[in-house]
């Protein structure tokens, strides 16, 4: 079967409308925090602490782009660094209490535009959607390499 025949066209279309919806919402989900700041804290938060060298490989970003990034962040106030309790040679990247913050308060306007969405959905047409979002997004890249 070919791409055409599996609707993949449609497909494609319908996750660049999703992600350029996606990225227009956080851009203004807090006025202090872009779309790259939010995913890194967002991030950051989800691991507990990440280095410097997971968010290059999670982001496919060079190194520079990461450490710029992440030295606004440091400036805004947002992300402070701290030992690897593992390894105190390792320093990890958490958001401040102020990230923390603003992070909570961009996550409570992401989940109001989602349930807004999703208004008369099913709780199992909820559940189907994020399976296989989950599922997508878990699933390896054949392009990585090309990037």
């Amino acid at each position: 079967m070919t791409g055409h025949d599996r609707g993949l066209s449609e497909l494609v279309r319908e996750l660049v409308t999703l992600s350029r919806r996606f990225r227009s919402n956080a851009d203004r989900l807090h006025p202090d925090l872009t779309f790259v700041d939010y995913s890194l804290l967002s991030e950051m938060a989800e691991r507990d602490g990440a280095r410097a060298g997971d968010l290059v490989g999670l982001y496919s970003l060079n190194k520079s782009t990461i450490s710029r990034q992440v030295a606004a962040l440091q400036r805004a106030g947002l992300v402070v660094r701290a030992a690897d309790p593992d390894n105190p040679r390792v320093q990890l990247l958490h958001p401040s209490d102020r990230g923390r913050e603003l992070l909570a308060l961009a996550d409570a306007r992401m989940r109001r535009e989602v349930d807004a969405r999703t208004e008369g959905w099913s709780p199992e047409e909820v559940s189907a959607l994020r399976t296989l979002l989950t599922r997508y997004n878990a699933a390896p890249s054949p392009l990585a390499g090309d990037l």
